[in-house]
Parts: structure tokens; sequence; C-alpha cells
């Protein structure tokens, strides 16, 4: 017999939804941050509801793993 093993996409083999983040008392979620031009790089930074990023002390946004 053959046996089957579940889909990794298989919604129902899922997890729990991540639960939202948040920096300040606000929520935020992850965005492509493409900073190459300023020697910053290419990662996932945080965003605000209001749709700013949100920024370190030197104006460098702040990743979102390390909210």
């Amino acid at each position: 017999m053959l046996k089957m093993s579940k889909s990794k996409n298989d919604p129902a083999a899922r997890g729990p939804a991540q639960q939202l983040k948040t920096y300040g008392g606000k929520k935020v979620k992850p965005v492509l941050y493409v900073g190459t031009a300023l020697g910053h790089g290419r990662y996932i930074a945080a965003q605000d509801e209001s749709g700013n990023l949100v920024l370190d002390r030197e104006g460098k946004p702040i990743a979102y793993a390390d909210i």
C-alpha cells in the first residue's frame, strides 16, 4: 500500500497564524526594505499601521526579526 504523507501546503496541517508583533504600543507588519543605495542592504523591516518604517536612533529601519 502506498502511504500518503501530509502536504506542507495543506492549510489544515499548518500551525496557528503568527501573532502580530508590536513596537512602542503599535502593531507592526513585515515589509521588504531595499536600502542598498544607502549601504543598509536588503532585509525585512518593520512598518507600523500608518505606513511608516520603524526606525532606530540613527534613522535606520529596524529588522522585523529584531522586534
